[in-house]
């Protein structure tokens, strides 16, 4: 009869370890809203959520990246609007520079002004991006990327080659244009012997002041010719240089409507892997609080059975 008893004593033990453990787990799913606590309480689950997590992971890099993306390029957009604002003030210059009744003075004037907008758009084309960093400088953005001598002789001494970034997992896109691209590559114009404009748009006004800076003899056709050549030239570069900045300003406009595009996308896709993975890990509210009381209830009474067969004794027992 002892063993039977022992053999009862232990049966009845087990069954409150083992209730127990599934009361304290139930109520450790409720504690925390969560049915997946660990792989072994749904494997296939639990795979499934760590595959959508990975998936999701690689869209919020892209989300930041694409944010990144959408700050440099707006600040590019920026900076471009103001240097074509700039060269139609150079425009509008050299249109009233071609009087040829100023006097020496007036011209004067006009070759100080010029200097004056070549030095905003150097200062322009020097600008950074939002993180600091020289924004037309390419890979070597940590330098200005145009640097002018003794002389007054603009040059490009940044990157050749800009910085690339994945805004999806096959579309690439450039943060920036480099100096070279935006301020020395020209469109389509040409000279009036076909031959091309200047692109370096800092060489297209040094024409220009140049030019206002020569004395003219109006009885000399040497130095009218000059005068009429070099303002020309100048205006045919600047020209060229104003065309190419406004189609760089369209690339970059449909870059970033991409982004928004992508980024709306992003955001769609972060909702519908939320909502996949709370329908993998997240508890029934109903079923596990169900759950809960009926573990309760079983651990209570498998208690009150344990209890009610210590008080027996062996004599009661018989």
């Amino acid at each position: 009869m002892r063993l039977s008893t022992n053999s009862i004593y232990q049966k009845n033990l087990n069954s409150i370890l083992n209730t127990n453990s599934k009361w304290q787990k139930s109520g450790l799913h409720l504690a925390t809203g969560k049915k997946i606590l660990t792989p072994s309480d749904d494997p296939m689950g639990a795979s499934q959520s760590l595959i959508i997590k990975q998936a999701q992971a690689q869209n919020e890099q892209f989300q930041a990246t694409r944010e990144n993306a959408d700050k440099s390029l707006s600040r590019q957009d920026t900076i471009l609007s103001e240097a074509n604002t700039v060269i139609q003030a150079i425009q509008e210059t050299l249109v009233y520079a071609s009087n040829e009744t100023l006097n020496e003075e007036n011209r004067l004037d006009l070759a100080n002004k010029l200097q004056s907008l070549k030095d905003q758009l150097l200062s322009l084309a020097n600008a950074k991006d939002t993180n600091g960093n020289y924004l037309f400088a390419g890979k070597k953005n940590d330098t200005p990327p145009f640097v002018m001598n003794e002389s007054g002789e603009v040059s490009y001494v940044g990157g050749t080659t800009s910085i690339n970034v994945l805004i999806d997992d096959s579309r690439e896109v450039s943060l920036s244009f480099t100096g070279i691209q935006v301020f020395m590559t020209g469109s389509n114009v040409k000279e009036s012997d076909g031959s091309p404009a200047e692109s370096n748009i800092f060489a297209s006004i040094d024409y220009a002041i140049e030019a206002l800076k020569i004395d003219l003899d109006y009885d000399n056709d040497d130095t009218l010719e000059q005068f009429r050549s070099g303002l020309s030239k100048a205006r045919h570069g600047v020209d060229n240089s104003f065309n190419n900045i406004s189609t760089l300003r369209a690339e970059g406009g449909s870059v970033l409507s991409e982004i928004d595009r992508l980024t709306t996308l992003g955001k769609t896709l972060d909702i519908e892997f939320q909502t996949q993975i709370s329908q993998l890990e997240d508890v029934d509210w109903y079923e596990a609080i169900s759950e809960y009381v009926m573990l309760q209830a079983n651990l209570q009474a498998a208690q009150y059975t344990f209890m009610t067969m210590q008080s027996m004794s062996l004599f009661q027992m018989k």
